[in-house]
C-alpha cells in the first residue's frame, strides 16, 4: 500500500511540475516567454536598444539548412520572444524568392536601396516578414517578427530588425 502511494504521489508530482517545453525553432511563436521556451540551449550573446539576441544551440532543423548553411538568431523584449533573424551567404535571391511565395507569402513591398534589395510582406497574427538582399555581396537575411512586441521598443524600434547587433 505504501509503494502504491508514493508511486501515486510521485506521478502527481511530475504532472503537477512545470517544466520548460522543448523549443520548437519552426515555430513562430511571437509573444511566448523566454523562461517558458527555454530548454537550457538558449545561449545570450548581445543586446542593443531593449533587445536581448540569442543563439539556439540545440537540435533545429529548417527549409534553409537543406538548402544553406544559416546563422539564426533569436530576439527577445523583455524577455518575450520577438523575432527570428537568419542570415545566409551565397544563395541566389530569385530562388530564395520563390521559397518566400511558396512557404510564407508573396512579397508586396520592394524596394531597392543601394546595394540591397528590401521584400517585405505579413504573415497572420500581426507578424512581418522581411528578406533583405544584398545584391553586390550574395549575403541573405531575413527576419520574421511581431509587429505588436516591436512597438514597445519605442524610437529604437526604427531599427531595422534583420541587423544584428555589432560586437
Amino acid at each position: 500500500m505504501r509503494s502504491f502511494i508514493f508511486v501515486a504521489f510521485f506521478i502527481l508530482a511530475t504532472l503537477c511540475s512545470s517544466n520548460a517545453q522543448a523549443f520548437e525553432c519552426g515555430k513562430l511563436d511571437f509573444g511566448a516567454k523566454l523562461s517558458d521556451i527555454d530548454d537550457g540551449n538558449f545561449v545570450f550573446y548581445g543586446e542593443k536598444e531593449g533587445v536581448s539576441y540569442y543563439n539556439y544551440v540545440g537540435t533545429c532543423r529548417l527549409p534553409v539548412h537543406k538548402k544553406a548553411s544559416p546563422s539564426i538568431a533569436y530576439a527577445f523584449i523583455d524577455g518575450k520572444y520577438y523575432a527570428r533573424i537568419i542570415r545566409a551567404v551565397g544563395r541566389d535571391k530569385n530562388e530564395i524568392i520563390s521559397d518566400m511565395k511558396a512557404n510564407f507569402c508573396t512579397p508586396i513591398v520592394v524596394k531597392e536601396d543601394g546595394d540591397s534589395s528590401l521584400y517585405t510582406c505579413d504573415l497572420p497574427n500581426d507578424i512581418e516578414f522581411k528578406f533583405k538582399y544584398n545584391n553586390k555581396t550574395g549575403e541573405a537575411r531575413t527576419a520574421a517578427y511581431s509587429k505588436t512586441l516591436r512597438k514597445t521598443i519605442g524610437k529604437s524600434g526604427q531599427a531595422d530588425p534583420a541587423e544584428l547587433p555589432a560586437k
